[in-house]
């Protein structure tokens, strides 16, 4: 009887809460609009949000229970949401069961705001709520929330619901209708019903991480009408009950979960920065100003020394153009790529990290240490036997940035992975069964040591780096960090080192990192118009370039993948200048930078040209005919020969005498080229033999 009066006693107060509770900024009844909604609302299972802190302004002693004892309340709330409805709207309150309310609690402040890597046994049972990173959703699966069993004895039926949320009911193993008698029950799934369900898993947001640790998680249980809320890659606060679940080692341990009663998507940005009309009004001021932009270039990682070209491109990378759709549905990205390509202690890992930690979204990894799947996603098994794909970086990276550090130490296969990435925005799987287009809308930024540990000027860039033409030609802007002594820049770098360690006030006159963040999220958000002098200007430096092609070396200085790159470079520092137009400055930045790329990375050594075609396909254009005229000769002594060994004499003979190459010493350095390639063979050193496709796989 006691219990029954309290039970009476919190029905009636949450009763009350619903129809007389005031929204203290509207003076509105909002729980009466939200309640008398119920009615309307499609699904089986209706959704009626409840924020805590309204429940802690009308009766904190009533939201302390809740947090408490949310298993015991919460039926509660769905009996006091339904007593309600009967008063608002009788007739509609007849087709919906309390138990088909879902009571969504939601907000911050919601019980006991947790980290991830707080959660304890001390909370089991309790209402906590976290946030988190997205990274895997299970397909949707259905289960018993209130079953009709029959006998299979006596035909008679028996109705068993489930104790509490997230349960299914244990089917009855003795029937009553015959001395309690055991027997088999089976489920009569017409008259039972059912509650879809979907798994999930947060992980703790790679910001939050303390070095040296793994990433903490917890799965989640979702339940109708939860489903589909939010997706891998966005941070979410959820709201729920924190529950056990044995260990499948079925060792007696247990794991943690949370049985959800509210997700929000907090979007695919972080969300610890908010932007507010003020810091608008301020960055709009601010942006007015001379020197601005230099100001934000020495604000931007500046414990290293010098680079600004480079804190530049990485900066202009992470605010990015705008992706645009044509009317044709042609899909252009936005998304600016860079690559470094420099010598040991140049800090280019620094630059990576600094340049993830001030994006809105960013993610650092390194490539020594990840695979296609880690990058990608992955396919596995769920708890529902199923399988579920588990998001990799660059997609849990989306809208955001990925800085990929080492990434020449990845194995070829799973470097392969990010190619689609980079230019589709999409990562495509089909494995287990499971066919997938996942959004990786994400900038790559990505570090590489050179292959012979420093950089040689003497051979081309694509020989000094370990890395396949097909991934380099993504890359939007590459810059190459070589430590060469220089006496006075040597001194002014070991002051600068000196001066961090040891002044208070070591970086004066700059914008601090959340400052930098704020930068960027407005910067995002401008549209600007390219206007007739920057686009007249960046035709100009494309038509001039194009007047420099070498018909004698097929040297393509430019083609319109670089055009292209300058657009987006343009965009990029439009809106980093806080701009609403693309001025010709702005056309000088992207020139500046595409120019630097042709010089320092597109220049063929032996000729010294720029030729953009050593970054497409490896080879200069020269070397690249002279290649393919050589392979065209084997190809055709090795069809004469019914695939017999060659010998070199004989294969440089034949091509000096039918082709334009005159030289013997070129055709053997390049016959030699293409052995290490892997195209050719030499079974001994004078003879060589043709490499078949099937035998290259």
């Amino acid at each position: 009887m006691e219990q029954d009066s309290r039970t009476e006693e919190i029905v009636n107060k949450f009763y009350q809460f619903f129809l007389e509770f005031k929204d203290m900024r509207t003076g509105e009844r909002k729980y009466r609009e939200r309640i008398m909604e119920l009615a309307n609302q499609p699904r089986a299972y209706k959704h009626l949000n409840v924020e805590f802190v309204d429940i802690v302004i009308h009766d904190s002693s009533l939201a302390l229970e809740l947090s408490q004892n949310p298993w015991e309340i919460i039926p509660y709330i769905q009996i006091a949401a339904h007593e309600a409805l009967k008063i608002l709207q009788p007739i509609e309150a007849e087709k919906i069961k309390p138990d088909e309310i879902h009571i969504a609690i939601r907000g911050e402040g919601a019980g006991d705001e947790l980290k991830l890597r707080e959660i304890s046994s001390a909370y089991i049972g309790k209402l906590i709520s976290v946030q988190g990173l997205l990274v895997k959703l299970s397909q949707v699966y259905t289960r018993i929330f209130e079953g009709v069993y029959r006998c299979t004895n006596c035909n008679r039926e028996e109705v068993i619901k489930a104790d509490r949320i997230g349960e299914t009911p244990r089917p009855p193993q003795y029937c009553p209708y015959e001395n309690n008698k055991r027997r088999r029950f089976e489920v009569i799934s017409e008259k039972s019903r059912f509650k879809d369900v979907q798994f999930a898993r947060i992980q703790e947001r790679p910001e939050e991480l303390p070095p040296g640790q793994i990433p903490r998680f917890i799965d989640i249980i979702l339940e109708e009408p939860l489903i589909d809320v939010a997706f891998p890659g966005d941070y979410v606060r959820i709201v729920g009950i924190l529950d056990l679940e044995p260990s499948k080692a079925g060792d007696g341990r247990y794991q943690f979960k949370i049985v959800a009663l509210s997700m929000e998507s907090l979007g695919k940005e972080a969300i610890e920065v908010e932007l507010t009309e003020s810091d608008i009004q301020r960055l709009k001021e601010l942006s007015k100003e001379e020197g601005f932009y230099d100001r934000i270039l020495d604000s931007f990682s500046p414990s290293i020394y010098g680079y600004k070209h480079i804190k530049e491109a990485l900066l202009l990378a992470i605010i990015g153009a705008s992706s645009r759709e044509l009317p044709d549905g042609t899909k252009i990205r936005g998304k600016i790529h860079v690559l470094l390509l420099g010598d040991p202690g140049v800090a280019k890992s620094q630059l990576l990290k600094y340049a993830a930690s001030i994006a809105p979204k960013g993610i650092y990894t390194s490539g020594r240490g990840s695979t296609a799947a880690g990058l990608t996603a992955a396919v596995i098994k769920d708890q529902g036997g199923g399988m579920s794909l588990e998001a990799g970086a660059v997609v849990l990276a989306d809208m955001g940035i990925c800085a990929i550090d080492e990434i020449d130490k990845m194995r070829p296969e799973d470097r392969v992975a990010i190619h689609e990435a980079m230019e589709q925005m999409t990562v495509s799987v089909s494995k287990g069964g499971i066919i997938a287009t996942l959004n990786a809308r994400t900038t790559i930024l990505a570090a590489a040591n050179p292959k012979h540990g420093r950089y040689n000027p003497n051979i081309s860039f694509i020989e000094n780096i370990n890395l396949p033409s097909t991934l380099i030609s993504r890359f939007d802007i590459i810059h190459l960090m070589r430590d060469k002594p220089d006496p006075d820049r040597d001194r002014r770098l070991i002051e600068h080192m000196v001066e961090a360690r040891t002044s208070q006030r070591p970086y004066e006159g700059i914008f601090d990192p959340l400052f930098l963040k704020k930068y960027i999220l407005y910067a995002r958000t401008i549209k600007p118009k390219l206007t007739e002098e920057a686009s007249r200007k960046l035709m100009e430096f494309y038509r001039r370039m194009r007047l420099q092609y070498d018909e004698e070396y097929e040297a393509m200085p430019i083609t319109p993948r670089q055009f292209e790159a300058l657009l987006r470079i343009a965009e990029a520092s439009a809106k980093a200048h806080l701009r609403e137009e693309i001025t010709e400055e702005d056309a000088e930045i992207a020139i500046n930078q595409v120019s630097r790329i042709l010089r320092e990375v597109a220049t063929d050594v032996e000729t010294g040209k720029i030729d953009v075609t050593l970054l497409t396909t490896g080879t200069a254009g020269k070397r690249a005919s002279k290649t393919e005229t050589i392979l065209s000769i084997i190809r055709e002594m090795d069809r004469e020969s019914e695939g017999q060994q060659l010998y070199i004499e004989e294969v440089v003979q034949r091509v000096v005498q039918k082709t334009r190459i005159k030289d013997p010493v070129e055709v053997e350095n390049i016959i030699n080229r293409l052995a290490d390639e892997g195209v050719l063979y030499k079974p001994h050193p004078n003879t060589i033999k043709l490499v078949k496709r099937s035998e290259q796989k």
